[in-house]
């Protein structure tokens, strides 16, 4: 069974190259190859084309080994270098091998030629698989500072949000007390409405930091997700609170096809209906749309709507975590960096657009695709 070798042959003598193009084919090997003696002429083709090995001759007339495998090591590519020659001394070829050659062999003797491929060729898998596992250490590493610091912001802020309620149910404990010792029994029905509320609030606060630390811990596949068929779906959930504010929705048929979580895409979508809704106002016609743009060649996503609107101030400040510029709505202020946190997750940016208070928003979000991160 023949193998196929992409080989990048450095060399200025055509029979030369012949030579070796014939041992490899006598040795099993399919070979693809391009000759070039030239520098300009070499950083084409390692540009151009995806090589498993350079076979290069020490010395051409406008070209040496050493410039070739200098070029080699500046472009970052990881491809094993052969150097063939005959008249390389021992002391170059030791310098050879230490500026990185994988080999070096002797024009015309090739009893060596196909274990040297071979074992450059495997040195090189070595060094992918070693620069891999380096990678995915620094990357480890570098998640897990942002992990500790967003747990370090979630438990302050969430500490910060449950003092709050605490310092309400010690102050109406205290007054609970003295109305049961002085029988105001028309004051401690309101102590216990009090108690209450701020527990709702402390419980809100709690399973919602819960919520946030969750999103990037817990993974779901990865998947080509059809938001022509997903953000319908979303809608569906929020049908009851649309209806309530008799809010109108359009959908653009164009939506397209991203790759994601599907689950926590869903999320996404929710989160961004759910604050439309939220800060819909006292408007009259109330509409949301649900459409995509371009922006750089690739799909922005964008909920808009026509409610209360952003001052510009505050358009990064809304994704804050437990950020609310109206402390009177509902909920605990969660939703916009639930939506941020699920983005970035997706290696994507989400931004919101709006010229001020009444005159409507638009989130904006972009999720990279597999072939375009």
């Amino acid at each position: 069974m023949t193998k196929l070798l992409r080989a990048l042959l450095v060399e200025d003598s055509e029979d030369d190259a012949q030579l070796l193009l014939r041992e490899l084919r006598h040795q099993g090997y399919s070979v693809e190859h391009e000759r070039v003696e030239t520098r300009e002429a070499m950083a084409l083709a390692l540009s151009d084309k995806t090589w498993d090995i350079i076979l290069c001759d020490y010395s051409l007339p406008q070209f040496n080994a050493m410039n070739a495998l200098i070029m080699l090591t500046e472009s970052g590519l990881n491809i094993p270098f052969l150097v063939i020659s005959g008249t390389i001394d021992e002391e170059t070829a030791v310098t050879l091998l230490k500026a990185g050659a994988d080999d070096f062999l002797v024009k015309g003797r090739f009893a060596r030629l196909v274990p040297a491929i071979e074992r450059g060729i495997k040195a090189a898998e070595s060094r992918r698989l070693r620069q891999e596992v380096e990678t995915g250490r620094a990357n480890l590493t570098s998640n897990l500072e942002v992990v500790n610091a967003e747990l370090q912001h979630v438990l302050y802020t969430a500490f910060h949000d449950l003092r709050s309620p605490l310092v309400i149910i010690r102050g109406f404990l205290e007054m609970l007390k003295q109305d049961l010792q002085t029988e105001r029994r028309d004051r401690i029905q309101i102590d216990i409405e009090h108690i209450e509320a701020s527990t709702d609030k402390m419980e809100k606060v709690l399973s919602s930091s819960l919520k946030f630390a969750k999103i990037g811990t817990v993974h779901h596949p990865m998947e080509d997700v059809d938001l022509c068929g997903l953000v319908p779906e979303t809608v569906r959930w929020l049908e009851a609170s649309l209806r309530s504010k008799n809010i109108t929705i359009t959908i653009s048929p164009d939506l397209p096809i991203i790759y994601g979580d599907r689950i926590h895409l869903g999320e996404l979508l929710k989160s961004l209906i759910e604050n439309a809704v939220k800060y819909m106002g006292s408007q009259p016609k109330p509409h949301i749309e649900i459409g995509v743009g371009k922006q750089d060649n690739q799909p922005v996503i964008f909920v808009s709507d026509n409610g209360q609107g952003i001052d510009p101030r505050y358009h990064n400040r809304i994704f804050n975590l437990f950020e609310k510029l109206d402390p009177m709505t509902e909920g605990a202020g969660i939703g916009l960096a639930l939506a941020k946190r699920i983005v970035e997750m997706h290696g994507g940016k989400i931004w919101v657009e709006s010229a001020g208070e009444g005159q409507g928003s638009k989130f904006c979000f972009t999720v990279p695709n597999r072939s375009n991160p």
